[in-house]
């Protein structure tokens, strides 16, 4: 039996710390020009950063396979994913040498979806700066150039380190080669549900089946390792193996994948409480990140639950814990039902 993508050794690595002794704007550039290896999330996935320069910095990341749904086009959990890393690194670009900083919330809106095949390009930029404080925006677009999300972040500026010593002379990393393309580039596994599995199944119904095995995970479930758990009216549970595939630059679990694994939660909870053939469109998830974790192979749960559904809205909030019980991080989302994300769908499908 193959084994897993996400059971691989990741491939990638983090960055030596000494990297820190530079300005932030530059050490972000040496991820631009390759002088710092990428790390195994963007190995995993295809996110690269493209530009740096202080105040703004810009990534991108192919629709592949693999990061699309049943209707082919990318869920928005991606778009959550993506925006993490420009938001902190506008941050990042202001900030002095030996100046660390870490993500405490982020609030993602949803205005449009990208189909596989397509590229999507997350601007950040900065707000505000202080020695305590970084806010920042990013706007997500599609290779068209349609904005098709908006993020926005407050992160923590913690105190410069002390540091000693000459500033590192970085080189291009030397990493082996590989017989396969990296996760992100090879031939698609899982499924996605054709049109007949769905007629006249309610959301709820559609989970239990794939949690019998009567349907298939989604392709992004086979390349991260998240999967459903447990699925009851109006709650839903997944995990994420946090593996080293998970790990961002500086070696703890990117918070992107926490998002994600978040958002997915609280579109199947809300998917628990949908009649057959109802229309649900995501509208936004604000996502709060209480404490890093870290690619040590446990296992981090996210149970969400619907708080409010009515006939044009459903709020669902999640939680995020680790394997020690403690609470990562709690998000809220709003997801539209019904004819208005029908409508709003379609308008998607125009360009």
């Amino acid at each position: 039996m193959e084994t897993p993508i996400w059971q691989e050794p990741p491939r990638g690595m983090a960055v030596d710390p000494a990297l820190l002794a530079l300005p932030g704007v530059e050490q972000l550039r040496s991820f631009v020009d390759g002088r710092s290896p990428a790390p195994p999330v963007a190995r995993l996935t295809g996110r690269r950063i493209v530009e740096a320069e202080e105040g703004r910095v810009v990534y991108s990341l192919p629709v592949s396979p693999w990061l699309v749904g049943p209707k082919g086009t990318v869920h928005p959990g991606v778009l959550a994913l993506l925006a993490d890393a420009p938001l902190l690194a506008a941050v990042v670009s202001t900030l002095p040498r030996g100046t660390p900083t870490t993500t405490a919330e982020v609030s993602s809106t949803f205005l449009g979806t990208a189909s596989q095949g397509d590229e999507l390009r997350a601007e950040g930029r900065i707000v505000y700066t202080d020695v305590t404080t970084g806010l920042a925006e990013a706007s997500i677009t599609r290779r068209d150039g349609r904005l098709i999300g908006h993020a926005t972040s407050r992160g923590f500026v913690l105190p410069p380190l002390d540091l000693s010593g000459e500033t590192p002379v970085l080189q291009t990393p030397s990493e082996p080669e590989y017989d396969t393309p990296d996760p992100y580039l090879r031939p698609v596994t899982g499924g996605i549900l054709m049109p007949a599995a769905l007629d006249g199944a309610s959301g709820l119904e559609l989970l239990r089946r794939q949690l019998a095995g009567d349907l298939p995970r989604p392709p992004i479930d086979e390349l991260t390792g998240m999967r459903l758990i447990d699925a009851a009216e109006g709650r839903a549970v997944f995990a994420l193996p946090a593996s080293g595939w998970t790990a961002n630059e500086f070696g703890s679990v990117f918070g992107g994948m926490v998002a994600l694994l978040a958002s997915s939660a609280g579109s199947a909870a809300v998917q628990t409480v949908a009649l057959p053939g109802t229309e649900f469109a995501a509208l936004d998830m604000k996502l709060n990140i209480i404490r890093p974790a870290f690619p040590d192979g446990s296992e981090l749960l996210a149970t969400a639950t619907v708080i409010h559904s009515g006939r044009k809205l459903a709020i669902a909030s999640t939680e995020v814990v680790g394997a020690d019980g403690k609470t990562v991080a709690i998000a809220t989302g709003t997801t539209m039902l019904g004819e208005a994300a029908a409508a709003r769908a379609a308008e998607t499908r125009r360009f």
